[in-house]
């Protein structure tokens, strides 16, 4: 999942988190602090920025003075294991993972209605205007990323029944696609070998 902060990502990824319980966050790297709302390894990995440097990561990012980044052996073994994984993931680390696996990344930009709903999700966040001000030199870059995704969720202020109801319809699509493509690859492979 890609998109400004304050868009609505981890909001919507937790209600379909508890929806299905085969599907599981990766928790990425990253040395901010940690926030009153999240677990040591369930959202981030929270880490120093020594010891970040030692970790094998696909990517890593520089968002908003923090280093941000996804474990190479998180992702390649839910891979080897069948496993779906969910994340928030900044969308240059998100161009980098896709890149390293273009056939298992799915990308789900997620965007708020206007910019100024946005201004006031991070203030109810408990943002400083400093942080806002520091976001939203990123939200342009942000926005402009969301027409190389594969789906569009607009988040609008009390929707997020809805926008998690997307979601959930986007992960089962995929899971059916990649379940048919199984089966295509399997057939094509018993038809050459009666050949």
């Amino acid at each position: 999942m890609v998109g400004p902060a304050g868009a609505g990502k981890n909001a919507i990824m937790n209600e379909v988190l508890q929806q299905l319980p085969d599907l599981h966050q990766v928790p990425t790297a990253t040395t901010r602090p940690i926030r009153n709302t999240e677990k040591q390894g369930r959202e981030h990995q929270f880490v120093s920025e020594a010891e970040f440097r030692q970790l094998d990561l696909i990517e890593s990012q520089v968002v908003h003075n923090h280093l941000y980044g996804t474990p190479r052996v998180t992702i390649e073994n839910a891979m080897h294991e069948g496993r779906d994984l969910i994340a928030d993931i900044d969308v240059l680390g998100a161009t980098k993972l896709h890149h390293s696996y273009p056939n298992n990344t799915v990308l789900v930009f997620v965007q708020p209605p206007s910019v100024d709903e946005l201004i006031k999700r991070m203030g109810i966040r408990g943002e400083t205007q400093a942080e806002i001000d520091t976001r939203l030199k990123r939200v342009e870059m942000e926005m402009e990323y969301a027409p190389q995704c594969d789906y569009l969720i607009t988040n609008y202020h009390n929707q997020l029944t809805q926008s998690s109801a997307i979601l959930y319809g986007i992960i089962l699509a995929e899971r059916s696609r990649r379940e048919l493509n199984r089966l295509r690859i399997k057939t094509a492979s018993l038809q050459d070998q009666a050949y």
